[in-house]
């Protein structure tokens, strides 16, 4: 188990957004989208520090209304152009973290239990970058051509077939130095050198993107008070019809 050293999250937030204008303040489920991921960061044991990373004095705003720090960072660094790596890199530079944690805002659905997990599975293993994930087992395909399965045999169960991981970026965890060390060498960092991909539920990986995606995030969040978690299972029984 290595030393993780000084533990510092950033939650990006960007004021301008195409797809969806304004985004991290606009109300889902009655709170502002980004009020979810600050409340699961700041219960976290895991992390020693943790800043809103935003170009947006109302999104700085409202972050330090909920008693988190702010790093604005430059207009250059929020524009659509702006790269993952290039706003990382920044941020590392001016607050220089032994180990970073981005906590992606638009994925409302992690939980705090979700953040201090990904810091214990890269406490505990051996690579420099841990990327969050889902996978599926179902056939796929890249350009028409085969990825996890055969079609030139009898379709095998969707059970059988190997499991194909999709990034989902909810939580990055990075090794602070060795991301700067890449950068600095080869321009880029974000996928690390060695990676670990850590699979989450397939719910809480909901990003929202579209309008769409804002509809079925918030109708998740209803169902989750309306459902208790240990309801029970139930059949249509042909007694009852």
């Amino acid at each position: 188990m290595r030393d993780l050293g000084r533990v510092i999250a950033h939650i990006p937030a960007r004021g301008g957004s195409q797809r969806v204008p304004l985004k991290n303040l606009r109300l889902i489920a009655g709170k502002p989208l980004l009020f979810y991921t600050i409340e699961a960061a700041k219960k976290s044991v895991s992390l020693d520090e943790l800043f809103i990373n935003t170009d947006s004095e109302k999104i700085a705003a409202y972050a330090k209304e909920n008693g988190i720090s702010v790093y604005l960072r430059s207009p250059e660094l929020a524009s659509n152009l702006a790269t993952s790596d290039q706003f990382n890199i920044d941020f590392i530079r001016a607050k220089k973290p032994d180990t970073l944690v981005m906590i992606n805002p638009v994925c409302p659905l992690i939980e705090t239990a979700d953040i201090d997990a990904a810091l214990l599975a890269f406490r505990n293993c051996d690579a420099d970058t841990l990327i969050t994930s889902t996978s599926t087992q179902m056939q796929c395909f890249l350009d028409d051509e085969p990825i996890n399965i055969r079609v030139d045999e009898q379709l095998a169960p969707s059970q059988s077939n190997k499991p194909v991981n999709i990034c989902n970026w909810a939580i990055t965890v990075w090794d602070a130095v060795k991301f700067q060390q890449r950068y600095e060498t080869l321009g880029f960092a974000v996928l690390g050198e060695t990676r670990k991909l850590l699979p989450i539920d397939p719910i809480k990986a909901v990003k929202i993107s579209t309008e769409e995606d804002f509809r079925l995030a918030e109708a998740i969040m209803q169902a989750r008070t309306a459902v208790r978690d240990d309801a029970p299972a139930r059949y249509w029984n042909e007694e009852q019809s």
